[in-house]
């Protein structure tokens, strides 16, 4: 047979197929207890979660995620390997379910002294990110979820929530003393670590966030916590997105956010909240033109608390003119080619009625 014959007929395995089949069959896919994970994002698709409503966007494009999920596995192995870490500790109080990624015990608990030198009990959470969500983890922080689930994990180890584990003693209050959330870039594998010591006020906060959800009597009982489709990229990606936002019921080119829109009181808080925001952006505008300006000399360098750095301002090359275009072709009487314009874009223009006395 000839070699092209034969490989034309051999089968390639779906490779992304099989992979969204392995991560739907994982355990915490499964879970119906509220994870962690899920407490400080929106309460909506917690809720969910938690009624055990069925997704209704499962969509087979995940191929980041995933990739982010193969890449936390061979980290978490090496901080257990080379640091000592007890990895992937399923924690649980009977409503909360969660696995911290990686546990350090003081010296005390183990008998061991720690390869890093810790004698402090430290609970950390692992995140793989895209260069850009690493860079507004760079310019922002933390996002208060996410402390609040590595604060959670450290609260059900220090109240004896360790499920069952080969070293550590089970049922038992475990010492937890820093917290840290440690982001991988899943491009370049840039590294960005966020530590601080443990706050019961914060585990508090996110446990009473978490009893709320747990108290709601059905999912559209809770607040929508973000901005929705094609203004949240959680929204873009969350497994009940048409549930929520019954976008199968959505008319036209209409954008789902307009289903906020019960009656008219609705109809003028959201024209009230969009003049409110177009005057700040106003004056957020004019105060950003000038310290533009003032900037414009000031050479690259830290400076306080911010970094100042500059890119651009390269030579670029020749590009067609149209208009010399236009004149060439009616110079020699040719009729100039046209496609259609389409439509224009809907401009909104809301102004504020002034006070009748």
């Amino acid at each position: 047979m000839p070699s092209d014959t034969l490989t034309s007929t051999v089968p390639i395995p779906d490779l992304w197929k099989a992979a969204h089949r392995d991560d739907r069959a994982r355990p915490r896919a499964r879970q119906q207890l509220l994870g962690p994970s899920s407490i400080g994002l929106c309460r909506r698709r917690a809720a969910y979660e938690v009624h055990g409503t069925w997704p209704t966007d499962l969509a087979d494009t995940m191929h980041a995620a995933i990739l982010g999920t193969w890449l936390h596995e061979g980290i978490l192995r090496v901080l257990e390997q080379q640091y000592g870490a007890f990895t992937e500790l399923e924690l649980t109080n009977g409503t909360l379910l969660g696995h911290a990624d990686a546990y350090w015990a003081p010296a005390s608990l183990t008998g061991q002294t720690s390869p890093y030198g810790a004698e402090v009990g430290v609970v950390e959470d692992l995140k793989t990110k895209s260069t850009r969500a690493l860079d507004m983890v760079v310019r922002h922080g933390p996002h208060r979820h996410e402390w609040f689930q590595v604060h959670l994990y450290a609260h059900l180890l220090k109240t004896g929530g360790l499920a069952e584990h080969p070293k550590l003693p089970v049922g038992e209050p475990l010492p937890v003393d820093v917290v840290r959330l440690r982001y991988v870039g899943r491009e370049y594998g840039q590294v960005v670590v966020h530590q601080r010591p443990y706050d019961q006020d914060v585990a508090d906060q996110a446990l009473a966030w978490a009893d709320d959800v747990l108290a709601s009597p059905e999912p559209e009982a809770m607040p929508r916590d973000l901005d929705g489709p094609g203004l949240s990229i959680i929204c873009d990606n969350c497994p009940f997105k048409r549930a929520c936002w019954n976008l199968d019921a959505l008319a036209d080119d209409r954008a789902p956010q307009t289903i906020l829109i019960a009656d008219g009181e609705d109809l003028a808080a959201a024209l009230g909240a969009y003049s409110e925001a177009a005057e700040i952006e106003s004056a957020a505008k004019k105060r950003k033109a000038k310290a533009r300006k003032v900037l414009d000399a000031a050479e690259p360098g830290t400076y306080g608390a911010f970094k100042l750095s500059w890119s651009g301002g390269n030579p670029r090359p020749p590009v067609p003119d149209p208009e010399a275009m236009i004149r060439i072709l009616e110079g020699l009487n040719l009729d100039v080619p046209l496609k259609s314009g389409g439509r224009s874009s809907r401009t909104i223009n809301v102004s504020r009625l002034p006070d009748t006395p």
